[in-house]
């Protein structure tokens, strides 16, 4: 919870940066899942 908190309050240009990695994350995350998602019910 600290690490959100402190997330919110530097709204400068490393919260950006790391805006950036946090959406490239879960995008990435996103397809894996899909992929995992047609693989289930390929089978």
């Amino acid at each position: 919870m600290q690490t959100v908190i402190s997330l919110l309050k530097d709204k400068a240009g490393v919260s950006s940066t790391r805006m950036a990695l946090m959406i490239g994350l879960s995008s990435s995350a996103i397809l894996v899942l899909v992929r995992i998602g047609v693989a289930a019910a390929g089978q």
